[in-house]
């Protein structure tokens, strides 16, 4: 990649000076705002102290170190994460998993559920992470920069360390032909002319304008000009001339139709002349003062708003003496629903599919959750659908079977030390909990949890679409979680911990109380109250009764499912009373093996990633706008 490099201290929102004057007498600063500014090592206590009395997340950010180099934006989001563990914040979305913009726009928004107006960073010296140069590596000049806007656009407030005024970073790379001898010279070699990303398309815009080198060129709008005649109609006499002149307008306006070709023009036809002189003078001043509609340059002429003129008296009481036959309304034939489009999770498999298996193939070394959390969500789920619809090749698998060999030994490995200590993700075992923070958050009146037996990750995914596709006006979706089964990830281990509640998994045994039998045929779609110690909940037994046997190839087995999934889930939502929440969520997922008719009978109990990590979807009942 070619760019060039430009002094950190020209970046947007860095202009501020570290000994910045005070605000005008009569100003009022905003708590709430951000700014990014440098700061003296031996000032960054009182400016983080300022920070905390404005009600700010105060994050601090040792110096790395160059072999944290191109990972600045993974070192900043783990780093807030931990700040909002401390505070008791929800745990992040799956969405948030998907780049810079979308985690940072999530941990904003989390921050402001636990009643903080929003994130305070201080970065440590960023030259461990520069080269001789002192010139930052590519990815990190692009978090960078996306920062430093995020500042000026959210509550953000950057604190960099004044020693990296002579940082550099990279900008936008330009095409090889502009670096040729001969070639005209580029502005970028002095100019940044590319916008980082940005949460949302209004921020875009904003971001664009705030790094645009030189103002746009104006651009002037021709508007064509109407001339308006005014024609003054007698009441009693004369009544002919106004279509007289009507007629000869139309004339020249088909005359321009054909000259243009745009379409044929319509023709005129008068009035019979047995017609009473009332209603000959009330369509004369109707027609005179609506011409027809046409295309002629561009100009719109459709009828104008009747309301805005006054008919004389005369004309208004023709009209009531001879109204217009009413015509009875056409009631319209029942449209058919269509039924749901069925195709991959994600619509740019066909060309994304090889991005997703080289992020996979390239993650070596132990991962923070958040990472492996991000990296299952945005390439190995999507990956694993597009090989099982045949896109892809054999290479894809083979990435897919290293990734979740991987995965699988590292959660047994690392399991026993979740359950002891006190950093752990969120499992299925914290859903109440979270419900009820949930619940509390969007003013629900009641939490209702329903628990799929069985339902993975993907399948979550599917059956959420198919449920929008339902009940768009009858349910919002609020929250969608990626949750972590315990070990053995089977049902009745994850009840006994749901009854028994977070505590229980401190001195965790693995031995259940009591097993809860799963229902089978047409009872499998009935969802049943049960009691897992003192909480109730609903359990529907579908994909568990469905996997028992042999089927078809996996996508358009799980197809199937989640057509039958979201059938029954809509139907119970649909029965459920205004503004409740309620909580659909997978106790543990499953594996299907292929083989030459299609797949073999579900497995579960294991620690891979498709029996391990389960959806819980959030949806608010009624009252939705």
């Amino acid at each position: 990649m070619i760019a060039s490099a430009q002094a950190l201290d020209t970046s947007p929102g860095a202009q501020k000076p570290e000994n910045a004057a005070p605000p005008a007498t009569g100003s009022k600063k905003t708590c709430s705002v951000g700014e990014a500014r440098f700061v003296a090592p031996g000032q960054m206590g009182e400016v983080f102290g300022d920070a905390e009395a404005d009600g700010f997340l105060t994050v601090q950010l040792e110096a790395p170190g160059p072999g944290h180099r191109g990972r600045l934006g993974v070192l900043i989001e783990a780093a807030v994460e931990q700040a909002l563990e401390r505070r008791g914040a929800c745990p992040p979305g799956v969405a948030a998993a998907t780049d810079l913009a979308l985690s940072l726009a999530d941990q904003l928004y989390r921050a402001r559920l636990v009643e903080l107006r929003g994130v305070a960073l201080g970065l440590g010296t960023l030259g461990g992470m520069a080269d001789v140069d002192h010139t930052l590596d590519t990815e990190d000049s692009a978090v960078l920069r996306y920062l430093l806007t995020a500042a000026a656009l959210h509550p953000l407030r950057l604190y960099l360390n004044a020693a990296d005024r002579g940082l550099r970073v990279f900008t936008v790379p330009i095409a090889l032909h502009e670096l040729m001898p001969g070639s005209a010279p580029n502005a970028i070699v002095c100019l940044e002319t590319a916008p980082p990303p940005c949460v949302a398309p209004a921020v875009a815009r904003s971001a664009a304008a705030m790094e645009a080198s030189e103002a746009p060129p104006a651009v002037e709008v021709k508007t064509s000009a109407i001339e308006v005649r005014t024609v003054e109609l007698p009441l009693e006499e004369n009544v002919a001339l106004p279509l007289e002149e009507d007629a000869a307008l139309r004339a020249e306006v088909e005359d321009e139709d054909e000259d243009e070709d745009a379409h044929e023009a319509p023709t005129f036809v008068p009035p019979p002349v047995a017609l009473a002189a009332e209603r000959a003078a009330a369509r004369d001043v109707l027609e005179a003062i609506t011409p027809p509609p046409s295309s002629i340059s561009g100009i719109d002429l459709s009828p104008p708003d009747l309301a805005a003129f006054s008919a004389p008296p005369a004309v208004i009481e023709a009209a009531q003496v001879a109204p217009a036959p009413e015509e009875e309304p056409i009631e319209p034939s029942p449209v058919p629903p269509e039924p749901f489009e069925r195709g991959p999770l994600y619509p740019s498999a066909d060309t994304d599919w090889r991005t997703w298996a080289s992020e996979l193939s390239m993650a070596r070394g132990p991962k923070p959750l958040s990472v492996i959390e991000r990296m299952f969500v945005s390439a190995y789920v999507p990956l694993c659908d597009a090989v099982a619809r045949g896109i892809g090749d054999a290479s894809a698998q083979q990435v897919l079977t290293t990734w979740a060999t991987s995965f699988e030994q590292s959660y047994r490995e690392a399991f026993a030390a979740l359950c002891v200590r006190g950093k752990r993700p969120s499992m299925v075992l914290d859903l109440p909990e979270i419900g009820l923070r949930i619940g509390r958050l969007h003013g629900a009146r009641r939490v209702e949890l329903i628990a799929v037996d069985g339902m993975r990750f993907d399948l979550g995914l599917r059956v959420e679409q198919r449920i929008r596709w339902r009940m768009a006006q009858e349910v919002a979706l609020t929250e969608r979680l990626l949750l972590w089964s315990a070990l053995p990830s089977t049902s009745s281990v994850q009840l006994e911990l749901l009854g028994r509640g977070p505590e229980a998994l401190k001195t965790w045994t693995g031995e259940v109380t009591s097993e809860i039998p799963v229902a089978r045929g047409q009872n499998a779609r009935t969802l049943r109250r049960v009691k897992v110690g003192h909480r109730d909940l609903l359990k529907l037994d579908l994909v568990e009764a469905r996997l028992m046997e042999p089927g078809q190839h996996e996508a358009e087995r799980l197809d199937d499912l989640a057509d039958e999934l979201a059938e029954v889930l809509s139907a119970q939502l649909a029965r459920l009373p205004a503004r409740t929440l309620a909580i659909v969520f997978g106790d543990h997922g499953f594996k299907l093996d292929a083989m030459d008719s299609g797949t073999t009978s579900a497995k579960s109990g294991g620690a891979s990633p498709e029996e391990v990590l389960v959806p819980a979807f959030a949806w608010l009942v009624g009252g939705v706008h």
